[in-house]
């Protein structure tokens, strides 16, 4: 399908393929108007997706995180100086 956007028609070309991959294609599209809906930037929801991609390509990264979101429920923030 040409959609004018070589990587949309890519990721549903591998969706069209996959209905794993299509499943994700739909969440990303519902969350992405959830988002947007609640005054979500495109910008900003591109940065949470981002940091998604890196968790998942970098294991040091995703520890971090980890790391971050477990002293975030224990209670434990960040403290601004």
């Amino acid at each position: 399908m040409k959609l004018g956007d070589e990587n949309l028609e890519s990721f549903l070309s591998k969706a069209e393929a996959d209905p794993e991959i299509m499943q994700i294609m739909k969440g990303i599209i519902y969350w992405c108007q959830e988002a947007a809906a609640h005054g979500i930037s495109l910008p900003e929801i591109a940065a949470v997706g981002t940091v998604g991609y890196q968790l998942e390509s970098d294991e040091s990264i995703k520890a971090f995180f980890e790391y971050l979101l477990k002293m975030n429920k224990m209670g434990i923030k960040p403290v601004e100086h």
